[in-house]
């Protein structure tokens, strides 16, 4: 079975940034199920969360070609 550091040393900076994107939602989520955010406010995180990886994205995209 692969380690984690194994399964994630040859990312390129989307994936990498697609991880960290679940891993913040993730943690978002559970914030707002445990009560610590409402819902509104774990909303917007993950709406920026969303933006920001759009953005990576964007930028991946443009210095591949």
């Amino acid at each position: 079975m692969l380690t984690e550091e194994r399964m994630y040393s040859g990312l390129d900076s989307f994936e990498s940034a697609l991880k960290h994107f679940g891993s913040r939602v993730e943690l978002i989520c559970a914030m707002e199920l445990s009560g610590r955010i409402d819902a509104e406010t774990a909303y917007q995180n993950i709406k920026m969360e969303l933006k920001s990886l759009k953005q990576t994205r964007k930028d991946w995209k443009k210095n591949e070609s």
